[in-house]
């Protein structure tokens, strides 16, 4: 009877399974994020959480504190949370995800030339650290238009293909580990996207062991325009990528 009862009391028995979120920037992390946040048995905090910005930052905890409790909330199957590369692999916080040995859902973006672009008019944006445009919204977007640098553009691809193969490298000491694309998880580079696809939500539901539900978002994409409707000097750039270890990429492209 003792025995019982005190199984009965095992909290631990009911603890979520910690799971992560390890995203490239700007390959649709906060809109995964978003959609498993409505699993009714997913907890998933839907901001960068470790970023130095974050409402839970600025309380000051030690951010290994801080993802241990994000990553225990009581109530649901999962307990989860989102870190772009990095945050994962700081020093301390990589170790300590070695050593729990989470799920792990890890999201990068093929097409790096469209990545390239978000990450650099993401970077335009911001002004004294304050953002002139929204990184995400709920609104329609209008393309606006940039010039930059053709092999300026090149670097920040090769930059993002690199920093992709060093996650990958870091990810080999995970037991549990789902890549997932940008194109899963949205759809298609010129998709509008409305909740994760079908395909991707049963892999996902199955790889964190719950119940298969429909995973809407209403999250609307900012840059879902072709790059020359968003690069100004388009015909310059579009040579330097045909010059490029990237030229097969511009057959996604129609300008």
């Amino acid at each position: 009877m003792e025995g019982d009862v005190a199984r009965d009391n095992d909290h631990t028995k009911n603890m979520a399974q910690g799971a992560l979120i390890v995203a490239a920037i700007r390959s649709g992390g906060t809109f995964l994020a978003h959609c498993l946040s409505n699993h009714s048995q997913i907890y998933c905090d839907r901001a960068e959480s470790l970023h130095h910005r974050s409402v839970w930052c600025k309380v000051g905890m030690d951010r290994r504190h801080l993802l241990a409790a994000l990553l225990n909330q009581s109530g649901y199957q999962v307990s989860m949370c989102k870190l772009i590369y990095v945050q994962a692999f700081t020093e301390g916080i990589w170790e300590w995800i070695v050593k729990r040995q989470p799920r792990v859902i890890w999201l990068y973006r093929e097409n790096v030339l469209r990545q390239a672009l978000s990450v650099y008019l993401n970077r335009q944006v911001r002004q004294a650290g304050v953002l002139k445009r929204p990184q995400h919204t709920f609104r329609e977007t209008k393309p606006i238009t940039v010039e930059i640098e053709p092999m300026r553009f090149v670097r920040l691809a090769r930059s993002l293909i690199a920093y992709d193969k060093q996650a990958k490298a870091r990810l080999a000491a995970l037991r549990e580990v789902l890549p997932l694309t940008y194109v899963d998880v949205v759809g298609g580079e010129d998709a509008r996207a409305e909740r994760l696809p079908l395909a991707t939500t049963k892999r996902v539901c199955a790889f964190l062991g719950v119940d298969y539900e429909l995973l809407r978002c209403e999250l609307k994409r900012v840059n879902p325009f072709p790059l020359h409707e968003m690069i100004g000097n388009w015909r310059d750039v579009r040579k330097a990528i045909k010059e490029s270890e990237f030229a097969d990429l511009l057959e996604a492209e129609n300008g």
